[in-house]
């Protein structure tokens, strides 16, 4: 009769640990795919705030190069008015 509780207990207790395998395997995974969902909008995020980077340096370039051809039709006006000044004083 011991025998039999023995068994029904060990059956009972292999039972458990099979479900409780079973459940923590799930929620591995489930825990698993959230991760590599996070990750993979981390990594979009940093490639939209790369291409937000390259965007504002290439206008902040195409200023500057504006801002250096004005100044530098400023300094050839300038020199003409110059010359025309010399010109005159002499």
């Amino acid at each position: 009769m011991s025998e039999e509780i023995i068994l029904a207990v060990l059956g009972i207790v292999g039972g458990l640990i099979t479900f409780l395998q079973k459940v923590l395997y799930n929620q591995g995974k489930t825990l698993y795919d959230i991760v590599v969902k996070l990750i993979d909008r981390h990594n979009k995020s940093d490639t939209r705030l790369e291409a937000l980077s390259d965007q504002l340096s290439n206008a902040a370039d195409r200023r500057h190069e504006k801002l250096v051809d004005e100044m530098n039709d400023m300094t050839d006006t300038l020199n003409y008015i110059k010359g025309r000044l010399n010109s005159k004083s002499d």
